[in-house]
């Protein structure tokens, strides 16, 4: 789990939590035949043994460590998911759930969290798992160069086991979000000894506590992982699991259109016609990638929310989702996604309406005047024209659509509109210095939802303030809201309130949650449970046909 970051992508990597996954098909005692494949002109070669029974394979990227919390590549995170697993884990709404954690409880102001595990977790050797390989974890992650997790820890003052099945966790901030911090794997520490596990350490071996075992690594190309046998969740349906590791994305997605891997997670703009393969199954999932359309509060006419307003108004997101996305995204109407446990239903959601858009823009004072019908113009003895600058990455095939559209619409009702579509690096460069009036952007969200970073002011964020120059003392007294409460119910009430007033203010318009699939090949049966932070749920229960 990475804490909130802006998500400036030099180009669309679809499945942010999901990237590669393969997990190649074991040899049977059955009579079988070869595939050679040659993926993307690099030569690699691969073997895949037709009719297994026990197996299924999926891919990742290539790994210098099987330890989850040295690691620092996403596709091979999800891979341990299934081999480790975490303290706490994030449910399908987006709520904090017991794991190894059995419960936990914080004091008063939530800067300290008293967690008490399950007594029943044991790892593939049968050692039983316990506080202090919780503490063992943290540190190992407090010491990594550049842990997965890392931001996880910068989070954690100290920590303290209690007891064998007890540890208390002091945070730097106050906050019953702090939980979210501790969703992290488990390693063992007899299996990596000393005070903390480093690089070096036992980096092509694996002790488990998760649905797999290590079972053997054929450095650098295989990785095979057997169903465990005292998983506390239970077993899983597959055997076994043989992960492939590659070079890049486009190896990844190649495997499994070749039938060499039998699972893969992507969107459909990345996968072109994965799923159009005759027997494939997909399951569809929000992902955290928020895409909205930001304002430069410096500049005086966005700094109407009147104005803002009448721009959410032009905004046909209908149209977006279908002819951008091409559906594969949930319409937004708050930096919450609406599958979230924190979600208000009741904001306002800024239909398309151009009437209101005019209506919007002609009470502000913004009309056609000397004659034009084509750009308004403001009051007074030297009227300014209502003119912006809409400033977009070009690397971003669909952010660069919706500015394409947005300028459309724009023009449409009296705005005079130059659209710069620019490389990644000077689009950076000008958000940096604030050289934009509107820019279309996106952020990958944490589970934390925070989302001072966003709206708070130089008070909250410091010297830097917030992207879009945004300034509200009730803004900040609803983010500092969120960020005190510690019970579920002052936590909903909290951020019941900051959406409303998002709603209200308008400092950004959300456009989507982009959504990712799970692709499963013909071989596979029983549907996965794909969800924002576990592309790969539902694992325990599919199993290959026969």
């Amino acid at each position: 789990m990475t804490g909130i970051m802006m998500n400036f992508n030099r180009k669309r990597i679809s499945v942010l939590l999901a990237a590669a996954l393969l997990l190649m098909t074991g040899c049977s005692d059955k009579e079988s035949k070869a595939v050679q494949s040659d993926i993307s002109g690099q030569g690699v070669s691969i073997d895949r043994e037709a009719d297994t029974d026990d197996a299924v394979t999926l891919s990742m990227s290539m790994t210098k460590t099987l330890n989850p919390l040295i690691n620092s590549d996403e596709s091979a995170d999800m891979i341990f998911s299934l081999m480790y697993e975490k303290l706490i884990t994030i449910g399908e709404d987006g709520k904090a759930q017991p794991n190894i954690a059995e419960s936990w409880s914080f004091n008063e102001d939530g800067s300290v969290a008293y967690i008490k595990l399950k007594n029943n977790v044991c790892f593939s050797d049968g050692t039983r798992l316990t506080a202090y390989d919780v503490a063992y974890s943290l540190k190992t992650i407090d010491n990594a160069d550049n842990s997965y997790y890392r931001n996880c820890v910068d989070n954690i003052k100290t920590w303290s086991v209690t007891g064998d099945y007890d540890i208390s966790v002091t945070f730097y901030e106050s906050t019953g979000r702090n939980i979210y911090y501790l969703s992290i794997p488990i390693i063992s520490s007899t299996f990596y000894g000393g005070d903390y596990a480093d690089e070096d350490d036992n980096a092509d071996k694996a002790l488990c506590s998760g649905l797999y075992r290590f079972d053997s690594y054929e450095k650098p190309d295989k990785l095979t992982l057997i169903a465990s046998l005292n998983c506390f969740r239970g077993k899983a349906g597959i055997n076994r699991v043989e992960v492939i590791m590659t070079k890049d994305r486009e190896t990844d997605i190649n495997l499994f259109s070749q039938g060499i891997t039998d699972i893969l997670a992507a969107d459909k703009t990345e996968s072109a016609g994965a799923g159009s393969t005759a027997g494939v199954k997909e399951a569809a999932y929000t992902t955290n990638e928020y895409d909205f359309i930001g304002f430069n509060f410096n500049n005086s006419i966005l700094a109407e929310r009147n104005v803002r307003q009448a721009i959410a108004y032009a905004v046909d997101k209908k149209s977006i989702i279908e002819g951008i996305y091409l559906n594969n995204a949930e319409e937004a109407y708050t930096p919450i996604s609406s599958s979230s446990w924190l979600y208000e239903s009741s904001v306002y959601g800024y239909g398309y309406d151009l009437s209101v858009a005019k209506m919007l823009l002609e009470q502000s004072g913004w009309r056609f005047r000397t004659g034009s019908d084509t750009i308004r113009q403001s009051s007074g003895d030297s009227p300014s024209k209502l003119s912006l600058r809409i400033l977009v990455n070009g690397e971003n095939n669909e952010r660069k659509q919706v500015g394409v559209k947005l300028a459309e619409a724009l023009r449409g009702i009296g705005f005079e509109i130059t659209l710069d579509v620019v490389n990644f690096d000077e689009y950076r460069q000008r958000l940096e210095n604030g050289n934009f009036d509107i820019f279309i952007g996106g952020w990958k969200l944490s589970p934390v939802c925070d989302l001072t970073f966003m709206f708070g002011s130089q008070e909250l964020n410091g010297e830097e303030g917030n992207i879009i120059n945004y300034n509200s003392e009730r803004m900040d007294s609803c983010l500092k809201a969120c960020k005190s409460a510690v019970s579920d119910e002052d936590t909903k009430e909290a951020y019941s309130a900051l959406q409303k007033y998002i709603s209200q203010e308008l400092p950004y318009i959300s456009l989507v949650y982009r959504q990712s699939k799970v692709y499963c090949g013909p071989r596979i049966e029983g549907s996965m449970m794909p969800a924002m932070y576990n592309a790969l749920g539902g694992m325990e229960n599919i199993s290959i046909k026969k």
